[in-house]
This record gives C-alpha cells, structure tokens and sequence, in this order.
C-alpha cells in the first residue's frame, strides 16, 4: 500500500486500540486517506462516525462528545483556513479542560512556504491552548516500517494520554502532512504485512497507567494549617461554578450541612438538589442593603465561578477565601483566594453552628421567590426570557440533560430557575462563555449523554447563539439524531447589553446598530430548510406544549420562543428586582 494510506490506517487503528469511540470528519482532499480509514472503521462497527461540512461546527461537535463521554472524540480537517476553523472549540476545550483531538491534514513539508495552494503554516497553529502537539511524520519509501509502525503508534498513545491526563484533560493538536496519491492505490487489495500491525489482543502501544488522585482533609485542619487556628468561621458560604467533578457535588452537600452555609451555585454546577442551595442567591447578593449585612467571613469557592457581579462582589470582600479546582490553573477571577485545594473539604471535626445565619439567607430566599411570582405575574400574558427559562428548565425531564447558552439564558436560568434540574445534568461552554459552537456542543453532549443514560435533552439559548451555529443543524440523513428539543429565546438581537453600561439612555441613538442588532430573521424557516421540524410560540402556554411535544415526537425540533421587546424585558427585569428589593426590607 502507498505511504498515506500505511499512515492512515495505523493512525486509526490506533486510535480505536486507545479507546476513542466518536470521529468528526469534514471532508477534505488533503485527509482522504484518514477520512477513508476512518469510514471503513465504521463499516466495521468499530466507530461512530460524525460528518460536517463547517469545521467550526465539527470542532464543537466533538466538544460535546468528549465533555460528556470523557473520552477525547477526533475531529479531522483538510489543510489551510479548515484547520483554522478549529481554534474556538480547542479554546473552549482547554479553558473546560474537555478531552478533544484535532487532526488536521497537512501538505508535505517540500509544499511549504512556495505558495502551494491551500497550505499555510499547521504547526503549532493553536498555541498554548493545546496539552501537546506532534507532527506526524510521513512514511518515507526508504524509510523502516517497523520503525514508522513503532512511531506512530507510540504518538497516537502518547496524544491520548495528554488528552485524557487525570490531573488536567484538554485538547491535543496531531499535524498529518500526507503526500499523493492521498487515497489507496489499486494495488492495495494486497495482503497487508506484519510490520504495521498493533500490540496483541487489541491493546494500545503504551497504555497509560499513570494514576493521579486527590486526598480531601476536614475544613478544620486546613484551616488550622493555613492560619494557625482550627476554628471554622460560621458565617460562610459555598459558590460552585462550572465544574466535572461529580463526586464534589455530595461533599458540598455534606460540608454545607455540617457547618450550616448556604450553597449559591451556578447552573452547571448540578448543585440543585443540595439540602442548603438557594433558589436566588444572585438576586439577594444583587441587592446593596442584604449584601452589605451578609458579609461571609469565609467563602468557598468550587469550580470556574465568575456568572454574576454581584456573587462575585462578596467572594472578594469575604474574609477568607478558599478555593477548590485541581486544575494547576485554577480559577480565581478575583485574585481573591487566600488558598487552593484540589478537592472540598471534609466536614469539620469541630465547628461552631450559628443557625440563624443560614436562617437568614433562607428566609430572604423565600421572600425573593414571592417577589419574583409577583413581578411577573404582574404582566399578563408578557413572553420574557424569565419566563422562558423557567418553562424551559421545568420542562427536562427527569435524569435529562439542560445545555444552557451564554449570554441571557444562563443568567435567566441562574436567577430564576438554578434549582429546578434537580435530578438531571447541566451543562454549557463556560470556558471561554462564547456564543459560538453552541448547537454543536449541545448536539455532541447530547448524542453522547443519551448513550449513556437513554435520556432526551432539552437546549436553551438565545437568536443570536442559535444563528451563529445553525450549520450544526446540517447533518446527512445518514447519520443518527439525538432526542434534542433546541428552546431559542428569540428577542431579536442582544438583549443582555440592555441590563450593561451600554443599555444606558445616553447611548440608546447608537444601541440598536452596534449592540442591539436586530436581525429579523426567520428562525423557525432557517430550521425547516434544514429540514429540521421547527415551530414558533409567543405566549407561556404555547412555549409549554410545543416544548412537551417536541419532547415525545423525538428528534432534534426547534420551538422558537417569541419574546417581548428588549427594552421592556429590561424594565420587567427592573421591576422584578424592585420588587425583590422592597420584599428584603421587610426581612
């Protein structure tokens, strides 16, 4: 066989002795030979395989493959600007620390730098944001091809491995430079010989066996490490953002019990059903008067936190801050953490309960619930993204999956509905909080979750998220779709900057033409031409039936939520925390 095609089927042999289960491919001419090998593994039921024609949109895919399954997907790309596409979702993937493996195709070296069509500069092309990077080399005609089988190999492994570390998993770059012919050649139906084949019994080359574990200590003795004094503070709180730890979730349960705090936690934090979280917590803390008397002496912080000003106005006025994130770099926005740990801490082997302190968040909880209702029972038959995000987190289904898009429907869900996915998974690109890759992500998690659990999952996200990623609504009929209802808050344009600096009156002669950008598009036409079934609501009652039928229908639907104006979503906001306001003076 020709040395792309020895190069390819090795690669992808490899691969799949390695453990990777899910492959991207948008088609190229440079990746024909990988792109073959990878569809004849397929043929084989050895893989599954995912095909797109935007590469963005195939990078994004595999991100949420590999953030829910754990296990790097592959995303393979032709060479030039297709590789370049790729950078958002490895981004997003390093700051997520999600498993991921970009393999671009690449022209040889002897095509560089001469103006040969479609080739720019591959290497290292991602920067810092990948945990390693590798150019495969080619097979050269004179070249040993036990020692070539040895190489590639022991890279394919070696690349798993980075993308798979216990302490911090993330993207990994493989640069394939291939030479014609790219696709087999009419000889090669002749026996393959020995020298190319893997290790025995379908083992990898070089398992990786390393094993990385992090021990907890009660609250008590860090504390007593840290200052010299055991005694555990009684006015504190617990702030969970962004996290994949699931064992963590049961000890912030544990811990908050045991010395009586709050749990404040951000959507994807899957704290819902913790004995202490509160329902509001962002609304309190955005109110100056309880903030000022709230003041924690100590607050805990898990995870990639940072959703809202206000929560984290009292992470970095608190007396003392301890962090826990195991990634080397942990999150800490605010420069605030007086020290890190890998993992929560053990309840406390002694510790002070001052129960009125929790009493008191508990109450102001419930008062801000009432409020809420009041407010927005106050406008009749008012469609807002409040209301959207609360029918839409009502409507997952128990044990499901709820893919939360940045801007206004993350922070909807936080202040209005953060425990209401109690029993089901949460989850969104809350590495870099982009727009982009949004339908991708949610599709690829969704695809991989429904492996795994058997469970149908509901989006929530915003126009602008939705049209910035409606290729991901392009797939061959080929290929199987995930039970995924996508619920677009559709307020047309970018309706978070009406509660920003740039919402202000003074700027509103400029708002709408560099902020707000009204688009008008036809979202529910936009999703039929794509032959995806889609539907168009305005009032809370529709919203609830078309997403529960959606839901029984199966397949991936769309239900386009029709939303008031964005400037009267933002005085109803207003009214609301008014109102949440006025309901605390009476605390």
């Amino acid at each position: 066989m020709n040395p792309s095609t020895a190069q390819a089927k090795v690669m992808v042999d490899e691969l799949i002795r390695c453990g990777v289960s899910d492959v991207v491919v948008a088609p190229g001419s440079r990746s024909a030979a990988l792109a073959i090998a990878f569809a004849e593994a397929e043929a084989r039921g050895e893989i599954v395989l995912h095909v797109r024609v935007d590469e963005r949109t195939a990078g994004f895919l595999a991100l949420g493959l590999g953030k829910v399954s754990g296990v790097p997907a592959v995303v393979l790309t032709t060479s030039g600007t297709a590789a370049a596409n790729l950078h958002p979702a490895i981004i997003e993937a390093d700051l997520s620390n999600v498993p991921l493996i970009a393999l671009t195709a690449d022209r040889p070296p002897a095509l560089r730098d001469i103006g040969a069509n479609q080739a720019i500069d591959q290497l290292k092309i991602f920067g810092s944001s990948v945990r390693a990077f590798h150019e495969m080399a080619a097979l050269d005609p004179g070249r040993d091809q036990v020692a070539a089988n040895r190489y590639w190999r022991s890279t394919i492994a070696r690349a798993v491995a980075a993308a798979t570390d216990g302490m911090r998993p993330g993207p990994v770059h493989l640069n394939a430079p291939f030479s014609e012919p790219l696709v087999p050649s009419p000889d090669s139906s002749e026996p393959e010989t020995g020298v190319l084949e893997g290790r025995s019994d379908g083992r990898p080359w070089t398992a990786d066996s390393r094993m990385v574990a992090g021990m907890s200590t009660p609250l008590d003795h860090l504390l007593e490490t840290l200052l010299g004094d055991p005694v555990v503070p009684a006015r504190g709180v617990i702030v969970v953002g962004d996290h994949d730890d699931a064992e963590a979730i049961g000890m912030i349960d544990e811990l908050a019990d045991a010395v009586g705090w709050p749990v404040i936690g951000e959507p994807s934090g899957n704290v819902a059903g913790c004995d202490t979280v509160l329902s509001h917590g962002g609304l309190l803390l955005a109110d100056p008067e309880f903030a000022a008397g709230h003041v924690p002496d100590v607050v805990m912080t898990v995870g990639r936190v940072g959703l809202s000003r206000a929560v984290m106005r009292m992470v970095t006025g608190a007396g003392l801050h301890i962090a826990v994130d195991a990634d080397p770099q942990w999150a800490d926005p605010g420069r605030s953490a007086d020290v890190v740990v890998a993992s929560v801490p053990l309840p406390p082997e002694e510790a002070e309960v001052d129960e009125e302190w929790l009493a008191s968040w508990q109450r102001a909880d419930l008062m801000a619930a009432a409020a809420v209702e009041t407010a927005l029972a106050a406008e009749g038959e008012i469609l807002t993204g409040m209301h959207v995000a609360r029918a839409t987190a009502s409507a997952v289904v128990e044990g499901g999956m709820f893919y939360v898009g940045p801007s206004w429907p993350v922070r909807h869900v936080f202040n209005f509905a953060s425990t209401t996915v109690s029993d089901g998974y949460v989850l969104g690109n809350r590495g870099t909080s982009g727009i982009d890759g949004c339908i991708s992500t949610a599709w690829g998690a969704a695809s991989a979750f429904q492996r795994q659990e058997g469970v149908a999952a509901v989006a929530l996200v915003g126009d602008l998220t939705f049209l910035y990623d409606s290729n991901a609504l392009l797939v061959p009929d080929s290929e199987h779709e995930p039970d995924l209802v996508i619920v677009v808050s559709d307020n047309n344009g970018g309706g978070i900057f009406s509660q920003l600096e740039q919402g202000e009156p003074r700027f509103e002669p400029v708002f709408d033409r560099v902020f707000g950008v009204p688009l008008s598009v036809d979202i529910v036409g936009l999703a039929q031409t794509m032959a995806v079934p889609a539907v168009a609501v305005d009032t809370l009652a529709d919203l609830q039936e078309a997403i529960t039928a959606a839901l029984e229908a199966g397949g991936v639907r769309v239900v386009v939520a029709k939303t008031c104006a964005r400037d009267r979503e933002a005085r109803i906001l207003s009214s609301v925390q008014r109102a949440v306001h006025e309901a605390l003076g009476s605390a």
